[in-house]
């Protein structure tokens, strides 16, 4: 009896190992928790949406046209979490737990989404280098790259709406690039455009920046990307009003305005670009690789006559370039000049992480093309990567601002002073801030000195524990494992759970790139 041939490689197949090897790790890394007001507030209302209500308890909160509570956010990512949300409260009332422990239970199990989106991302993202052109080898390693030198793994640990935001921004861009020679990529463009302008408002003028690419598409490739926009638009229309009784009522008041732009654009592009405290060439230096301005694969744009037409007549990866850097370009312009440039409080340029994948598409061409001096200098940034990443896993950035005395904030945000010091100041870069707290906590971790909490003692509405318990904290670790081992939960089965995570991981990652060299083996 013959054996069944072998199943041919595919980068499909790849991706889907990429995305599984991703998210056991980012379990594995995982807080299990969601403390950030907001991340609360978001939570409270997926809850709520499980008994069909979209008011939510008061916090983070805007009072509406009827007197009730509800979230300034847009509903889109509470929207998404349903599921997981929905699992976790059914299995702690399985469990019979009472408050604060059902609440916690609740937090932990959906603290875990955004490891799912942001695994789901990774795995788009290598199907998309592929699709677009470059080799297997390259688009394994800008893959792991962005997924593990950059602040997505920090935000894969949160219940911030980035991570959404960066999925529907690269499903917009590869869509686009797609759309003149596959009728599929004008499906996925209308598909990004509506995750992404449905997760965040904000996000339209990019997600329009991405679709730049659909100019060189017919005009019937553009309704996908129109409907998806519509149906985005029209959400927030019928959440604005049901809300606060007014189509056009964001919740976020004068922020939502002209007046909220006030910071000077040089100093906003060097703070995102360049300062100590949130520069992105610090919190992810792989980018610097966009200084080399190599082409990607299937060369430079042909000239000709109009940019239409020189754009159609480009191969997929110089229209992805172009979406890219347009997207790229009008996200700085936006934020630099917004009053809360830095989105605080957050790791590193948090209105930059959703721009992270399309930067690193272009990055992919870089690697696709890289000789050996290039190949030095990408092993060696993305080295500096991982060790910052590293610092914002191992320590949470709401304990590390705690620790620095950036918070509880002692000014007000529109003040021209508000943390300055963090985010100008090297002497108070919280990148050095996190892995000061790493060592000394680890250190103390390794001679068994590690914190001991009390659940529900003296609890702060939203963090759930006492005054005491979060100075305790800040001498913690940011993994759920050891936040379960603070609260006295035996030591065996947690770190059994946890290694169990961990090896899996490494062991998927391994068949991710025995699955990308068959792709190269097979030409």
């Amino acid at each position: 009896m013959s054996a069944a041939p072998a199943r041919a490689p595919s980068p499909a197949r790849t991706a889907r190992r990429i995305a599984l090897a991703t998210f056991l790790l980012y379990a594995f890394s995982a807080g299990g928790r969601i403390v950030g007001s907001d991340e609360v507030t978001m939570l409270d209302l997926a809850r709520a949406l499980l008994r069909g209500r979209i008011a939510v308890p008061a916090g983070a909160t805007l009072d509406g046209h009827d007197g009730r509570h509800y979230t300034k956010n847009a509903a889109a990512q509470a929207i998404a979490a349903l599921p997981l949300t929905a699992l976790a409260e059914g299995a702690a009332g399985a469990a019979r737990l009472a408050e604060p422990r059902r609440t916690l239970a609740v937090r932990f199990g959906v603290s875990f989404f955004n490891a799912l989106v942001t695994a789901a991302l990774l795995g788009v993202f290598y199907a998309t280098t592929r699709a677009l052109g470059a080799g297997p080898g390259a688009g394994f390693l800008a893959t792991l790259l962005l997924g593990f030198t950059t602040p997505l793994w920090v935000y894969a640990k949160s219940f911030m709406a980035e991570p959404l935001e960066a999925l529907g921004l690269l499903l917009a861009l590869a869509g686009a690039a797609r759309a003149a020679s596959d009728a599929r990529g004008a499906r996925l463009a209308g598909l990004g455009v509506f995750i992404a302008v449905a997760a965040k408002l904000s996000m339209l003028p990019i997600a329009l920046a991405a679709l730049l690419p659909l100019a060189a598409a017919p005009r019937r490739a553009w309704w996908p990307a129109l409907l998806g926009l519509g149906a985005a638009l029209a959400g927030h229309l019928a959440y604005d009003f049901a809300r606060f009784g007014n189509l056009f009522e964001t919740g976020y008041g004068a922020q939502a305005s002209p007046a909220a732009w006030t910071t000077p654009l040089p100093v906003g592009l060097y703070g995102l670009l360049l300062s100590s405290g949130k520069g992105v060439v610090w919190f992810a230096p792989v980018l610097l690789l966009l200084g080399l301005g190599a082409r990607g694969p299937g060369g430079p744009a042909p000239a000709g006559a109009g940019w239409r037409a020189r754009l159609a007549a480009a191969p997929p990866w110089a229209r992805a370039r172009v979406g890219a850097i347009a997207a790229g370009l009008v996200g700085l312009l936006l934020y630099a000049g917004f009053q809360h440039w830095a989105g605080d409080g957050s790791f590193g340029p948090r209105y930059l992480i959703p721009l992270l994948p399309l930067a690193f598409l272009v990055v992919a061409g870089v690697i696709d093309r890289a000789g050996t001096r290039a190949r030095g200098a990408i092993a060696a940034l993305g080295t500096l990567g991982l060790l910052v990443q590293l610092g914002g896993v191992g320590i949470y950035f709401g304990a590390q601002m705690r620790e620095a005395g950036d918070y509880p904030y002692t000014l007000p945000l529109d003040h021209p002073r508000f943390m300055s010091d963090s985010h100008f100041n090297p002497a108070f870069s919280p990148i050095v801030g996190h892995w000061r707290m790493l060592l000394r906590n680890a250190g103390e971790h390794l001679r068994g000195a590690w914190p001991r909490v009390a659940v529900g003692e003296g609890a702060d509405a939203r963090l759930e524990v006492g005054e005491e318990d979060q100075r305790r904290l800040l001498h913690g670790l940011d993994f759920w494992w050891c936040y379960l081992l603070y609260a006295g939960l035996p030591a065996g089965p947690v770190l059994g759970a946890a290694a169990a995570l961990l090896v899996a991981g490494i062991a998927m990652l391994a068949r991710a790139r025995a699955a990308a060299r068959a792709e190269m083996a097979a030409g």
